[in-house]
């Protein structure tokens, strides 16, 4: 990573930039259909990824230990995507251990528990079906994620809220940021002249 580059400045910008305005301009670092237990999450952290490929998802305690704060979990749970490795516990552990959030390529559980826990939490679905401690539990921790014909690393930046899931490498995140940031004024500048002409209660609730 270039050291010129302030990490915590970019994380603190980012917030402030919607998907769909990266949408508008890169279509390499999408994460497809992977949404948010509420629109109302947003997230945006260093990634940390881990690849889960058994039905053992006990070690997954091991990299939350290892997860430094604020950092984002991805876990690559394709594997089975019909078995959740995720719910309320490892949760609960996540915000112990200082997570932004978290990103399941695959299901999540305990829906309701989650909805109401102060945790970010994106997946592909929803399961009752889970992980269970039988066999060895194959965890793998700091790996490349193969997404839609990129690599998600570690280190790189997440940018999720209820429209998807960017990940940007840190240097190609603060290269585009200045256009992002055009673009968002030029968004909030449009509708505010619209709405300077037009009653916003006649098409917001």
């Amino acid at each position: 990573m270039n050291q010129n580059i302030n990490l915590e400045a970019l994380i603190a910008a980012y917030k402030n930039i919607a998907t769909s305005t990266i949408g508008h301009v890169l279509d390499e670092g999408h994460i497809p259909h992977v949404f948010p237990m509420s629109p109302e999450q947003s997230l945006v952290g260093v990634i940390r990824t881990a690849r889960l490929e058994s039905k053992n998802a006990s070690k997954l305690r091991d990299v939350l230990m290892s997860c430094r704060s604020n950092e984002v979990l991805i876990i690559d749970a394709r594997y089975d995507l019909q078995r959740a490795c995720w719910g309320e516990q490892r949760s609960v552990a996540a915000i112990h251990c200082g997570l932004a959030g978290v990103v399941v390529l695959g299901a999540i559980t305990d829906r309701q528990a989650l909805s109401k826990l102060k945790l970010p939490i994106f997946s592909h679905a929803v399961s009752c079906l889970t992980t269970r401690n039988e066999g060895e539990s194959l965890v793998e921790m700091d790996t490349e994620i193969y997404i839609n014909q990129f690599t998600v690393h570690s280190g790189d930046l997440l940018v999720a809220d209820a429209d998807g899931v960017f990940v940007l490498p840190i240097e190609i995140a603060h290269q585009y940021l200045e256009q992002f940031q055009h673009l968002e004024t030029e968004e909030k500048i449009k509708k505010d002249n619209f709405f300077r002409l037009n009653e916003i209660n006649e098409y917001y609730f």
